[in-house]
């Protein structure tokens, strides 16, 4: 998924009221750990993360300013910092609301 696609989809859910980001694989939920942007490569890499997780506000700043400086690259997730081979692509974006906890979870 793109830069500008993903951003639409997390405002979308932002205006339902989602409030914190996720990564969902299968039935495992990670947070976010940190955004890379590659400009040699010209990619955006989201690493997730076993603890942490990162407010939507926050994500979509994140990846605004890395579209100003690299235009609308395609965003992947990786579970590690130097390893391009275990990077995946974003399936869909999805809303979720448990109790008074409103997320947004991105599916891979």
């Amino acid at each position: 998924m793109n830069i500008l696609d993903l951003t639409n989809k997390l405002e979308k859910g932002k205006n339902l009221g989602g409030e914190i980001v996720y990564i969902k694989e299968e039935n495992i939920i990670y947070g976010i750990d940190s955004v890379y942007k590659d400009q040699e490569e010209q990619s955006v890499t989201v690493l997730r993360s076993k603890d942490d997780t990162i407010k939507v506000d926050h994500f979509l700043t994140l990846l605004n300013e890395i579209y100003a400086n690299l235009g609308d690259k395609e965003v992947l997730i990786g579970s590690k910092e130097y390893t391009r081979d275990s990077v995946r692509e974003i399936t869909s974006i999805e809303f979720a609301q448990y109790e008074s906890s409103k997320m947004l979870f991105i599916n891979i």
